[in-house]
Order: C-alpha cells, then sequence, then structure tokens
C-alpha cells in the first residue's frame, strides 16, 4: 500500500491573537511597553513634578497675654510670589487675615496686598489665626511679642506663629523650682489631632505617659505643663509628634528666685537632628550661656563646637570634642567663651543631633536677670526668601533697638534685605565673612517704628542663617528677646498622576471599580 503524502499544514486564522497582536504593536508605538519602566531617584521623581503657588497658609499664636502690666504685639506679612513679580502696586485676588482660632472675636487685621501690618492683641488667653488664601497665601509670615514688668512673665517674650505640621522640636526649659515650662498644642484644622511627646533630660528619656495620646479638638489648644511631665528636670528636649492631624507647637518658659523674677521667653523651635548646626543670635550681655545638645539616636555623638563671632570663628579650648550621650540631653556651660559678645554656636557631630541655647543676662546682679533662647536655624534658602514681620527702625524710640544677626558657617555669604510695605527704605545688600555672624541694625534699613523685611539669599552665596533680637532699655533692667529667621512656604509640588488602564475595570474587594 503506498502511503498518502502529507499536505503541507495550513495556517489557521485566529481572530483573537491577531487582535491581541494588534494591541501590543500600538502600545509599544505609543510608548506604554509591557515591561518596567526605567527606575528613576525620589529625588529626580520629585524634579518632575510641577510647581504651583500654595493656594491657602495659615499660622498659630499660641497665647497673647494681655493685662495691667502686660502688652502683646502682633506682626502680620505677607510677601507675595517667591520671585517677587508681586509688588505692593499690585492687587492680586486673596486676602490676609488675622482673628481668633476658630472665628472668635473679630478680625485684628486684614491685608488685601503683599505687606505687613502690626496690631495690639484684645484679649489674653485667646489663641490667634493668621490665615491667607489665593495670591496672598505665598509667603504668609506671622510674630507674637509681649513685653511685661510683671513677676511671672517680666521682659519680652516673643515667637514666631507657626504654620500647623507634624513634627516640631524645642531644646530648653525645665521643671525644677523656681521654673515654669509649658506646652502649647494649637489645632487650627477642622478635624481633631492627636499628639505624642517625648521628653529628654540629662538621664535619658523621661518616662511621661500623659504625654502620648493627647488630644487636641479642632479649632482648639491645650496646654501641658512639663512640672506634671517630668518633674525634677532641669533641662528638656521636647519632641512633638503628630500621629493624626496637624498642629502649631510652641513651648514657653518662665523662671523665678524666691519673690525676684528671672525672665521669661519663647523656645524657637529647633531645626530637625542634624550632623550640621548652627545657632546665630546668641544675646550680648554678661551672665550665663548654657548651650543644649539633645541626641535622639541610639548611638552617642561626638560633637564639635565652634564660636562665629564678628571677628572670625574659633573652637574653644576643651570643647574640640565632647561627647553627647545617645538619647539624652548635654548641657555645656558656654559663659567663659562666649565672654558676653553676640555670637553663633556652629556645631559638627557624626550623628544626627539639635540642639537649644540658653542666655540668662544680668544673673547675680542688683536688677532682676533677663533670658532669651536660640535654637539650631534652618538654612536660608535661595528659592524661598525669608520674611522677618518685626523688626524696628528710628521711630520706635531710643530705648528699643532690633538687629538682624547673619552667620555663615563656611564660605562667604551674600543676602539682600528689602522692608516691605508700608515701610520704606532702599534694598541693601549684606556680606558675612566666612566664618562669622554679623548684625545689621533695623534703624539702617527703615524709619518706620514696626516694618517687615525680605531676606533673599543671592545667587552663588554660601549657606546662612538668621536670627531677629529685640532689646529694650529698661529702669528695672534691660529687656531682650531673640526669633529665628526662616523662609515661608510659597509653593507645593503637585503630586505624580499615573495612567492605570486597568481603573474602572478591575473591582476593589467585589464591590464597584478601583480607584486609581
Amino acid at each position: 500500500m503506498t502511503a498518502r503524502p502529507r499536505m503541507p499544514r495550513r495556517a489557521v486564522s485566529r481572530p483573537g491573537l491577531s487582535l491581541l497582536a494588534v494591541v501590543a504593536l500600538l502600545l509599544a508605538g505609543l510608548g506604554w511597553a509591557t515591561q518596567a519602566p526605567p527606575a528613576t531617584t525620589p529625588r529626580a521623581a520629585a524634579q518632575l513634578r510641577p510647581v504651583v503657588p500654595v493656594a491657602s497658609a495659615s499660622a498659630a499664636c499660641p497665647d497673647p497675654v494681655v493685662d495691667a502690666r502686660s502688652s502683646t504685639e502682633v506682626d502680620l506679612a505677607v510677601a507675595g510670589q517667591a520671585d517677587g513679580r508681586a509688588s505692593a502696586g499690585d492687587s492680586p485676588a486673596g486676602e490676609a487675615r488675622l482673628r481668633g482660632l476658630g472665628g472668635r472675636g473679630p478680625v485684628a487685621a486684614t491685608l488685601d496686598h503683599p505687606s505687613s501690618t502690626h496690631v495690639s492683641a484684645t484679649a489674653t488667653g485667646v489663641p490667634l489665626l493668621a490665615s491667607a488664601s489665593g495670591a496672598l497665601a505665598p509667603g504668609l509670615v506671622a510674630s507674637m511679642t509681649t513685653r511685661s514688668t510683671g513677676d511671672e512673665l517680666r521682659g519680652l517674650s516673643s515667637t514666631a506663629c507657626l504654620p500647623p505640621g507634624t513634627d516640631f522640636w524645642f531644646v530648653g526649659s525645665g521643671a525644677v523650682i523656681g521654673q515654669r515650662g509649658r506646652v502649647y498644642l494649637t489645632n487650627p484644622e477642622p478635624v481633631p489631632a492627636v499628639v505624642d511627646l517625648t521628653l529628654y533630660g540629662p538621664d535619658g528619656v523621661v518616662d511621661a505617659t500623659s504625654g502620648r495620646g493627647v488630644t487636641v479638638a479642632a479649632g482648639a489648644q491645650e496646654v501641658l505643663k512639663l512640672d506634671a511631665l517630668a518633674p525634677d528636670v532641669p533641662a528638656l528636649g521636647v519632641h512633638v509628634s503628630v500621629r493624626q492631624g496637624r498642629v502649631s507647637a510652641a513651648v514657653r518658659d518662665q523662671q523665678v528666685e524666691g519673690l525676684t523674677p528671672r525672665g521669661a521667653d519663647w523656645l524657637p523651635a529647633a531645626a530637625p537632628p542634624s550632623r550640621h548646626l548652627v545657632l546665630p543670635g546668641v544675646a550680648a550681655g554678661a551672665g550665663e550661656r548654657h548651650l543644649m545638645i539633645v541626641v535622639p539616636g541610639d548611638s552617642d555623638a561626638i560633637v564639635r563646637v565652634r564660636i562665629l563671632g564678628v571677628d572670625g570663628g574659633f573652637v574653644p579650648a576643651g570643647l574640640d570634642v565632647v561627647e553627647a550621650r545617645a538619647g539624652r540631653l548635654t548641657d555645656l556651660d558656654l559663659a567663659s567663651y562666649a565672654g558676653g559678645r553676640p555670637v553663633a554656636i556652629q556645631l559638627s557631630a557624626d550623628a544626627p543631633v539639635t540642639a537649644g541655647l540658653l542666655s540668662q543676662i544680668g544673673l547675680g546682679g542688683e536688677k532682676p536677670s533677663e533670658l532669651a533662647y536660640t535654637a539650631a536655624a534652618p538654612v536660608l534658602q535661595r528659592s524661598a526668601p525669608a520674611v522677618v514681620p518685626d523688626l524696628c527702625g528710628r521711630a520706635a524710640g531710643p530705648t528699643v533697638r532690633c538687629a538682624l544677626r547673619l552667620a555663615a558657617p563656611g564660605e562667604a555669604a551674600a543676602v539682600e534685605v528689602t522692608p516691605l510695605a508700608p515701610a520704606t527704605g532702599p534694598t541693601r545688600r549684606v556680606v558675612v565673612p566666612a566664618g562669622s555672624q554679623v548684625a545689621v541694625a533695623g534703624s539702617d534699613l527703615s524709619d518706620a517704628a514696626s516694618f517687615a523685611v525680605v531676606v533673599r539669599r543671592l545667587p552663588g552665596s554660601a549657606q546662612v542663617v538668621a536670627a531677629r533680637e529685640i532689646t529694650e532699655a529698661d529702669p528695672s533692667g534691660d529687656f531682650v528677646t531673640t526669633s529665628l529667621v526662616t523662609s515661608p512656604r510659597y509653593s507645593v509640588r503637585v503630586p505624580p498622576v499615573l495612567a492605570d488602564l486597568s481603573t474602572g475595570l478591575r473591582p476593589r474587594n467585589g464591590q464597584g471599580a478601583r480607584r486609581p
């Protein structure tokens, strides 16, 4: 039997496969390849996101004091766009206002163009909220200064009104006899917040269970006493961590010795832990200087201390290598090294640390002493000019003086300082020599009694940090207070949106379409 020849196999037409091949080709042509996209670093991905001006901003002032012997002044300023396109002559759509937290009380101040204003608080114990919308949201700042001749709050005490956030550091204050520290948690948001406090003392982390899970109602303020949280602890590092919602945090320190007041002031919020820090604006005058270093990690830190003055910097003998223990606050006496001069402190460590410094002016003299705090300051950004809302000029009178202190820890730095409307005055260029701190008198910037300035770090300038100092001569003893100069928010990066062909096609938990 003859074998039947095998016929060649004919190709079978499969419409489904052909359609899949066409779709695959189309997707490849459109750049939707099935393989994973090339890896992108988080920093590169962030740079690809579009940047837009912030549409709303707010800042909370914790606790104005108004009584027969105390007055509180609040300063509100709006710089406008970071590139300076919005000027005082423009009328952008937007508004900035100052009023009681939660809408309590009348509006105390309103701005409808980039400018500044100075108002007096009228009620004690009512937190204030500065808010702005539209084109006036970028560059919003506010500050609060209390002048008191009363025993508990004698002196000047000032603080920046901070925007709500989720993480804050403060270094200073304590809970011993004659010292009263308070932590103010202000919630300007429409939802409750839950806050945890971690306290670092000289002997380690303090077991303060009542500082964990603190609930702050929407539009409300909670005040926590450090002597209840950490009794008999002379100095503290305070870490405010928000696990739900957002708050604005502040810490105030009051000190007395028997019936003699020793001063009161707010602690500036310190920069987050880092290996390189600068504390500008250490007050001048005879008295004590306490540098307090907090190591929040599990490893000890070796810290190098350098003092920056108008003539340059130097490392004090014995402070070139300082061991700071992990999980503790280390207190260093710098009085003999600072010499009563206005200086800045530079810290270099082999592990992340944060720090604050207490200046106790006139301690042990015939007149009551005064205290002033400074802290590790953020570096001024080139793309986000800093705003100082509360300087004073010649019209403030002969007894009140304001100064802007600028420190360059590395190479020489240069900034431009421009008064903000309605104050008038030319833009001044300030050069800070390498490794030094210089002062710019407020009276050299404007004649106004109270005014705001914009501080721009110039292109090519090395790193620079800044603080604002106010001093007042008083028959009972001089007053002094210091605040850090920081950059407000001007813009925000828009979160990325990824294309997903399966959106709306695949169910989530068997119910409806999946959200992208």
